[in-house]
């Protein structure tokens, strides 16, 4: 089972997380859907608080199958709006797979920060093992985020082929989606923002109707480094374009 322990102050906003385990429902040790959405979600989240809000941090580490990361200084609105992307993307993976996938919020008192703190030290540091290499002729999704004039991120889109998906291909399409739809539901049930959508079984578009602002920045900044990571990972399967928009 995969356990996500989301850590917050009492009453207040989340500081950090700890993350262990793997899903063993198929596709190899630590490969498979399941694995592929949370480990998406949380790299995403550990990346966006390090490279784009370049947040301090207490303590952060690592192992396959374990990520763990707790805010150096006080939690604001934009480390916040990461977290929360990542926490509603966690409990809709929980949601379809709560056998596979189990999440809980905790608020700190005195033994759950020596508790969070000595998890995240235990762990066993080691690089962070890829997504295993898949082999396809033709990229399988392809997703945008468009800028306005004046270089903010004011959408995004992800758009997927009508074609075969070998089993290799869905744990790729799995992170992506997840991703994106983290990224919708955040910025409309959780910031609730005002949204131009269209989406279908294969396609996901989203636009602001309001002006961008820091916070809705900082969210999709996130949702870029995420998605530009996977593109490390998998160029043959997914390309990630940046489009401005004069509408």
């Amino acid at each position: 089972m995969i356990t996500a322990e989301i850590y917050k102050q009492k009453g207040g906003k989340i500081v950090g997380f700890v993350f262990r385990g793997h899903s063993e429902s198929g596709g190899g040790h630590g490969y498979n859907i399941r694995c592929a959405e949370v480990s998406a979600l949380s790299q995403t989240a550990y990346l966006g608080i390090k490279k784009y809000l370049n947040r301090a941090v207490a303590v952060d580490n690592h192992e396959h199958g374990g990520l763990g990361l707790e805010l150096k200084d006080a939690p604001d609105d934009l480390t916040e709006v990461i977290f929360q992307a990542m926490l509603i993307g966690l409990k809709s993976v929980e949601e379809v797979a709560p056998a596979v996938v189990k999440v809980s919020v905790i608020e700190l008192d005195k033994t759950a920060e020596e508790n969070f703190q000595s998890q995240v030290v235990s762990m066993k540091p080691t690089p962070v093992k890829p997504l295993p290499e898949i082999n396809v002729e033709k990229v399988k999704l392809r997703a945008n985020v468009y800028r306005n004039d004046a270089g903010n991120i004011i959408g995004f889109s992800v758009k997927e082929r009508k074609t075969e998906i070998i089993d290799g291909l869905k744990i790729y399409c799995a992170a992506v989606w997840i991703l994106g739809k983290a990224t919708f539901h955040c910025v409309k049930d959780y910031l609730g923002r005002d949204l131009e959508i269209q989406s279908d079984s294969r396609r996901l578009m989203v636009r602001l109707k309001t002006s961008p602002d820091d916070v809705t920045e900082a969210v999709f900044q996130t949702l870029l480094i995420g998605m530009t990571e996977l593109e490390k990972i998998a160029p043959q399967i997914i390309r990630v374009g940046e489009i401005i928009s004069r509408r």
